[in-house]
């Protein structure tokens, strides 16, 4: 039995390292086996740290020998305990060598140096260095790095690491090397090293100020016609980063390389990214629209990072949204320049909602800035990355978008080349900006949980004034000592004629607030939290028929679309209720009518349509029951939906028939968005009874020209349970067994189905050679769906669907902690279960909590879903 709970780690423990290393060479002799690692450091004693021996973290390692200052150490010079090598009395000066191997092709944490298929390739966020030689593996250690990389030139003739190539040349044996230099500054996080048999596309940048960068993105022979999008994207990021921000590449190359066996999207070392596979490789056959707009978001995510988390880092892992929220945001910005502002905005919001949200009201719930952790790899979160770049918004908002460029050029111009906290950004904004007060505002980065805002109207016709009453409270997780946030929240009065009579944004800072407006000659609909400019729950006193309104007139497109959400919510949860009590359901006449106002309404594009057609969520609504019923809500879901399709179906049928891409493929806004209106439109239009509709699906999937319709249609067969699917499925994987992005995507739409089949499809497909748990993209596809959005078959009242997911994250926790924690974490909803489910639940949770040699990743997220 598990008795030893791994060690609490405390911001407010926080330490200078003793030492700091100012240069290290690395030698790195590739083998799969067996990877002989020298390096040599020059390694100072840190000015203003408690004097104390030097600690070097290492993992997994076979040490060979130490040397000090050109001595060979003994082992009573040295303690060698655990993961810590430990030198009592080094100097305050010195250079250290040190020798150790490892082995790459045992190493399937994918954490450190590793082997994706054939190519070698690391990951080193956040601790993954210790893996590969000793080391003060920590983000407050910058160094300046030079890596020689010795190979056999056969089997890896590209060798590559951070910085600029500066020697070359052929080795006895058939071995060849590469030699890299950094000129910059780095903590050990960011090192990298590729190795393998590659293809390649070039281009290049010319920056603003007239040099030229090399570009070069390197993945699997063969593939290479698929990565012209992402080279696109990395240019359009080159100089979109220049015009916003002044920011220009700082090195002679940037190269990107794309691996499929990687735990994250993608990570940003300095000038040599290492991407998942899923976000560089595209084509219009297998490639959706959705994984076009993703490679250029995450291509663009990292670029950023060049300078928002490279040249300036975290000095502690504490500060990860200092460079995660910070660059979501930037890379939102981007995204809303590249495409549409008003869909990206509302898409970010929808995803915030669905993680961000759940996660804030759950068991795991955190500050964008912690306090305590036990394995820092589980706070990579949807807090951190997305909620954290609201937080970077809101700032935004306050300061205006010209003050927001002053922040940021006063944040490059005092902490570049330093690693530093959430509050030197917060400075370098006040100063920039007549030291304007974010005292307040700190709450954001202190405190979790999701916010409430209550808003109530008063309009005085006599005197012409209207009067918002701003409420904020916390929710039932918030601290004890919680203190009122200073949240900017945007407000439009919209007169009867649809129009704006004011619009403005509201510094809201105590629990409760009153605005007056004056001189308002009509009763105005109040229009609250535009753009979503406060991460808040809202609510209001607005009517059925003012939300209507809101939906018909609302000039903020967020708002217009929110209007519509807020209504189908509220709808869809008294259905839940009679549902449960068996009562017939009837839907609302005038929400089926507004619906359709929404179809027929000519003055809006397909992309904001298709988003405005979309109801909420089974993960949205199950946020808003107290005791979440997953066979209800799911019922609901598919009976609101079955009868608008019903009510509206010439009008669907018409707009199917109406999409104007043609048969030439264009990836831009207006494109993407006529198809996914087209999908949306055959999704609803699968539900109605009868067979006029039948064919649709199948017709669609057999002439589909690229991958959102052909996977579009499958979708739609396999969610309405067609007599076609098993037909469509096998015909997939015959075309596509070969592709393995693409049986990604086969996996996942059969996971989602909430047929009772859909447990024994998830258990024959583990067997299918197409799967590999070693693979996290593939473990995400089937197992993490299954239990992230088919909540009907995991919460399936038999317990199997616990029980499964318990066995595998057990035998993914000796191989891959990082994937086993995130498949833990799908047990977050525990406590809101009913009673039968949760003592289901709970049984496989102790079971996985007393399992020997569990990892502190697991153990640390059931022991807080348990707690």
């Amino acid at each position: 039995m598990k008795t030893d709970a791994p060690k609490v780690i405390k911001l407010s423990e926080y330490k200078k390292p003793n030492y700091m290393v100012l240069t290290i060479d690395l030698v790195v002799h590739l083998e799969n086996t067996e990877t002989l690692i020298q390096s040599k450091m020059k390694i100072i004693k840190n000015d203003g740290a408690e004097m104390g021996p030097l600690v070097l973290n290492g993992e997994e390692l076979n040490l060979k020998s130490v040397v000090m200052n050109g001595k060979k150490l003994s082992g009573g010079d040295y303690n060698l305990e655990g993961d810590l090598l430990t030198i009592n009395d080094a100097p305050s000066e010195f250079t250290l060598e040190i020798e150790n191997t490892i082995n790459p092709e045992a190493n399937k944490t994918l954490d450190g140096l590793y082997k994706s298929g054939s190519i070698f390739c690391t990951q080193n966020e956040p601790e993954g260095f210790r893996r590969i030689t000793y080391y003060i593996d920590r983000p407050d250690n910058m160094a300046k790095f030079t890596t020689k990389i010795i190979a056999d030139k056969k089997l890896y003739p590209i060798l590559l690491s951070n910085g600029n190539p500066i020697a070359r040349g052929d080795l006895e044996g058939g071995l060849h090397f590469v030699t890299w230099e950094d000129p910059f500054k780095k903590p050990s996080y960011l090192y990298a090293l590729v190795a393998g048999d590659l293809g390649s596309i070039k281009d290049t940048h010319k920056t603003t100020s007239g040099r030229t960068v090399a570009l070069e993105i390197y993945c699997d022979k063969g593939n290479e016609d698929k990565c012209h999008h992402a080279m696109e994207s990395l240019k359009k990021s080159m100089k979109w980063d220049e015009d916003r921000f002044g920011l220009e590449y700082d090195l002679d190359i940037y190269m990107i390389v794309a691996v499929d066996a990687f735990n994250m999207g993608a990570m940003e070392n300095k000038g040599l990214n290492i991407f998942n596979s899923a976000y560089v490789l595209a084509d219009q056959k297998s490639a959706t629209d959705a994984n076009f707009y993703g490679i250029e978001s995450v291509i663009g995510h990292e670029y950023f990072h060049n300078w928002t988390g490279n040249r300036i880092t975290c000095r502690d892992w504490f500060q990860l949204t200092l460079k995660e929220g910070l660059t979501v945001f930037r890379d939102q910005e981007f995204s809303s320049d590249m495409n549409s502002r008003k869909v990206e905005r509302i898409q970010s919001v929808q995803a915030l909602r669905a993680a961000q949200f759940a996660e804030d009201a759950g068991p795991t719930s955190h500050p964008i800035k912690p306090e305590t952790y036990m394995e820092i790899n589980n706070f990579y979160t949807s807090t951190i990355y997305e909620k954290g770049a609201e937080v970077i918004r809101m700032i935004q908002t306050l300061l205006g978008v010209d003050g927001f460029r002053k922040g940021m050029d006063k944040y490059f111009e005092l902490f570049d080349g330093q690693a530093v906290r959430t509050e030197d950004f917060i400075h370098a904004m006040s100063v920039a900006n007549n030291n304007f007060d974010f005292t307040q505002f700190k709450n954001w980065y202190n405190q979790n949980g999701t916010p409430l805002l209550n808003a109530i109207s008063k309009y005085d016709e006599a005197n012409k004034r209207f009067t918002l009453t701003l409420k904020q409270s916390f929710p039932l997780n918030a601290p004890k000592d919680a203190k009122p946030y200073h949240m900017p929240v945007k407000v439009g009065l919209i007169g009867p004629d649809g129009k704006d009579l004011k619009n403005t944004v509201l510094e809201l800072k105590t629990l409760s607030q009153e605005f007056v407006f004056e001189n308002i000659n009509v009763k105005p609909i109040a229009s609250i939290n535009r753009d979503f400019s406060a991460p808040v729950k809202l609510t209001t006193d607005l009517s059925f028929d003012d939300q209507l309104f809101l939906m018909a007139n609302d000039a903020d497109a967020f708002n217009r679309f929110e209007a519509s959400q807020v209504v189908s919510l509220q709808i869809m949860l008294d259905l839940i209720e009679k549902a449960k009590a068996n009562k017939t359901l009837e839907l609302d006449s005038k929400y089926i009518a507004a619906y359709g106002k929404i179809l027929a309404d000519s003055s809006i594009d397909e992309a904001f349509k298709a988003l405005s057609m979309s109801i909420p969520s089974e993960g949205i609504m199950h946020q808003e029951q107290a005791e979440i019923y997953y066979l209800e809500t799911e019922q609901v879901r598919t009976f609101v939906k079955k009868t608008l399709a019903h009510a509206h179906q010439e009008t669907l049928f018409k707009l199917y028939k109406s999409d104007g891409t043609g048969s030439v493929y264009k990836l831009d806004p207006k494109s993407m968005g006529q198809r996914d209106l087209k999908n949306k439109c055959l999704d609803l239009l699968a539900l109605v009874d009868g067979d006029i509709y039948k064919s649709l699906s199948m017709d669609q999937f057999k002439s589909a020209t690229n991958m959102t319709d052909e996977l579009g249609a499958l979708t739609v067969m396999i969610n309405a349970n067609s007599s076609d699917k098993a037909e469509a499925l096998s015909a997939f994987y015959t075309k596509w067994k070969s592709e393995t992005l693409v049986m990604q995507k086969w996996l996942g739409v059969q996971a989602i189905s909430s047929d009772d089949s859909t447990y024994e499809t998830v258990l024959k497909l583990e067997k299918d050679s197409v799967y590999d748990r070693t693979i996290p993209n593939l473990v995400r596809s089937l197992l993490g769906q299954f239990v992230a959005t088919n909540k009907v078959q995991f919460n399936h009242s038999s317990g199997r669907g616990y029980k499964l997911i318990a066995d595998r994250l057990l035998e993914l926790d000796k191989l891959n902690p990082q994937m086993a924690s995130r498949l833990a974490s799908g047990f977050k909803d525990l406590k809101r279960t009913p009673k039968n489910l949760q003592a289901l639940m709970k049984t496989e949770l102790e079971r996985v909590i007393k399992t020997d040699g569990l990892s502190k990743n697991v153990f640390e997220i059931v022991s807080k879903i348990l707690a």
